[in-house]
């Protein structure tokens, strides 16, 4: 399949999002035209606005479109006309639902959805006549935003990780479980689902389909906000959870979860340009990680910068002390997309500078 060039048109779902909206601004400074998908106009001219400001010379290249909801028939038929490639990033993230579906619909049907309207103005035979009269595309490549989760539970059995394995257990234990089921393992059954369904629609519609997929996996992803929040209550969750495990004062009396594989966002995002342009990436998931850290990790990266006094240090041995733990796989990301993941002092680096630059984290100076 052709790859994706800057010269093409790139729709990106959950366009305001922590991964949407960094896709959109990597993708604005590699000279992408970019259609931003969101839930509503307010959302809408927020984005906008972000855009102008902070890319001004490459403002008259980003444009937005509503899609109220995800689940509804027909919800991206608009979106994906006149472009030529699909990031799709839209998918809840809540482990508060008691409702099993409240998290399997959006996920699985936004997923399916976006297929079914690519495949529907997709340049197919089947449908040119339609096209013509309603707006051709000629989508080469649709990437989605899957999740570690959809191959791994965090408390999974030591071992390496590759995207040949699939998180069944968490689907099983919501099927067995349904509202009883905790949290986040109904957030991972969700993922698994969704992703899955992507895969069998691929192969349902093989002698319709004139694009091809590409799932990308991220683990815990790290680093800055996207958007540029005026205080770190405004963060996201995933930024916000980095500020409250590390940064906040008291400190908490355990941070969780005690290991973890982690990827600084910048590179799984770079992940999703490059699963865009790289030829090889179709038909493939990517596992986006760098490699197993714990908190400790983290306050070894602070000693070492010579930074944030108050911080607590613990205990600069415990880095070492990792129980047995899962560990994913990279080999597929560095071999077919060329990958060179950032560590943890890299990132703590950014994310401190940032922080600090904002005077966020004055109860750790002196």
């Amino acid at each position: 399949m052709p790859t994706v060039s800057s010269s093409a048109t790139v729709l990106v779902t959950g366009a305001n999002g922590f991964y949407g909206l960094w896709v959109v601004r990597a993708l604005l400074e590699r000279g992408y035209t970019i259609k931003g998908a969101v839930r509503s106009p307010a959302v809408a001219d927020t984005l906008k606005r972000f855009v102008e400001d902070r890319y001004p010379a490459q403002a008259s290249k980003f444009q937005t479109v509503i899609v109220p909801d995800i689940t509804a028939a027909g919800a991206f038929d608009e979106a994906v006309k006149d472009v030529s490639a699909v990031v799709h990033t839209a998918s809840p993230m809540t482990f508060a639902e008691e409702d099993p579906e409240s998290y399997t619909k959006p996920a699985v049907s936004g997923t399916v959805g976006i297929l079914q309207s690519v495949l529907k103005y997709g340049d197919s035979p089947s449908c040119r006549m339609q096209l013509t009269a309603h707006g051709r595309t000629n989508i080469k490549r649709v990437v989605i935003t899957s999740s570690l989760a959809a191959v791994l539970s965090t408390d999974a059995p030591e071992g390496l990780y590759s995207e040949d394995v699939w998180n069944d257990e968490a689907v099983r234990i919501v099927a067995e479980q349904g509202r009883k089921a905790p949290g986040d393992v109904k957030y991972m059954a969700s993922k698994t689902l969704a992703e899955r369904a992507a895969w069998e629609f691929m192969r349902e519609h093989k002698d319709a389909v004139k694009f091809d997929l590409c799932t990308v996996l991220p683990s815990w992803s790290m680093g800055i906000p996207s958007n540029d929040p005026a205080s770190p209550a405004e963060m996201g969750s995933t930024p916000g959870f980095l500020y409250s495990q590390l940064f906040a004062v008291p400190a908490p009396a355990q941070r969780v979860p005690p290991c973890f594989n982690y990827v600084d966002v910048h590179d799984a995002v770079e992940m999703h340009v490059r699963a865009l342009e790289y030829e090889a990436a179709g038909g493939e998931r990517f596992i986006a990680s760098s490699h197993v850290c714990s908190w400790q990790d983290w306050l070894n990266a602070a000693s070492a910068l010579g930074v944030l006094p108050k911080l607590d240090k613990g205990d600069p041995e415990a880095a070492k002390k990792c129980a047995p733990h899962p560990t994913c796989s990279n080999e597929k990301a560095q071999r077919l997309l060329g990958m060179k993941f950032r560590t943890v002092p890299e990132t703590f680096k950014e994310v401190y500078e940032y922080f600090n630059a904002r005077g966020w984290l004055a109860d750790l100076q002196d």
